[in-house]
């Protein structure tokens, strides 16, 4: 019966079997059992099925139980408000790190419901919980940034999220290089005007400064911004200057504001010596990392 109450479960997104899930726990079905990343109660959450939710933990569910990611940190995720409030009352520890390496703040700031972000603000998530080394890691307000959720991150702010926050692990950003990234121009004023660094060093690998991601991506308004706050136009990280971005998306608009500011058309690429012309006219070197869907 254990595996048939897990199997069972693993389908609530499709809408959650109640009679079911009540059936299994009238057997003495194990209620904590895990098929290796996550429970009855984490996969409940995740769905979003407050009635199983309150079913399981009257059954004794472990409200903290460690899997990918904690019951808390799934409905945190999945933005669902009524559940995070169930789990809260029961509870769950809102700063529990889940295999994933992020707490449940960091999780609801991705959908980018503030109300569920208010809510664990207000039960002492640790605002400025480490984005860690991973892969994209993020902190909260990294995360927002990125999304382009300026409601979140005026939350975050006024919680005192740090601003300036590092840009860690592979494809790491600060919160202002996510948010040039992504073209959101208000959550780029938003956090230039929390004091956000506009030169601040990228992530050792797959790294953006502000100005390089915006000129990548050919938000032209983004580097109007960015160069008004006295961002470096030539800084270079990771072999590649905000010129060069621009050059090799062919961002005319992009490159003409740059070279107004004085960029330099010899730059560097890594190891190996490109000019802007060079990359306009043939792309980045062999072996350079190009930026996946999955990214931005």
């Amino acid at each position: 019966m254990l595996v048939a109450i897990d199997s069972h479960c693993r389908r609530l997104p499709r809408g959650g079997h109640l009679g079911v899930v009540k059936r299994l726990l009238a057997t003495n079905a194990n209620v904590n059992v895990s098929d290796g990343s996550r429970t009855a109660l984490q996969a409940a959450a995740e769905g979003d099925h407050l009635d199983i939710v309150g079913t399981l933990l009257a059954a004794n569910a472990d409200v903290n139980a460690r899997g990918y990611q904690t019951a808390l940190q799934a409905a945190a995720g999945g933005s669902n408000l009524d559940v995070v409030d169930r789990l809260l009352a029961a509870n769950a520890d809102v700063n529990a790190t889940g295999g994933n390496g992020q707490m449940a703040l960091q999780a609801s700031a991705r959908p980018g419901r503030p109300e569920v972000v208010e809510k664990l603000l207000a039960a002492n998530a640790n605002v400025n919980a480490a984005a860690g080394g991973g892969y994209n890691s993020r902190t909260a307000l990294q995360t927002a940034a990125k999304k382009g959720h300026i409601g979140v991150v005026e939350k975050l702010l006024a919680a005192n999220a740090y601003v300036n926050a590092g840009a860690v692990g592979h494809n790491g950003r600060t919160a202002l290089q996510a948010a040039a990234e992504g073209g959101y121009l208000d959550v780029v004023e938003k956090l230039l005007v929390a004091n956000a660094d506009v030169n601040a060093t990228a992530a050792h690998y797959g790294g953006r400064t502000t100005l390089q991601a915006a000129a990548e991506r050919d938000y032209l308004d983004v580097v109007e911004r960015l160069l008004s706050a006295n961002a470096d136009v030539n800084t270079d990280s990771n072999g590649l200057k905000a010129l060069q971005a621009a050059a090799g998306g062919g961002h005319l608009d992009v490159l003409e504001r740059l070279l107004t500011a004085n960029a330099s058309t010899r730059i560097a690429y890594g190891y190996k010596c490109e000019r802007a012309l060079q990359v306009a006219a043939g792309g980045a070197p062999r072996g350079s990392r190009e930026v996946t869907n999955s990214e931005r």
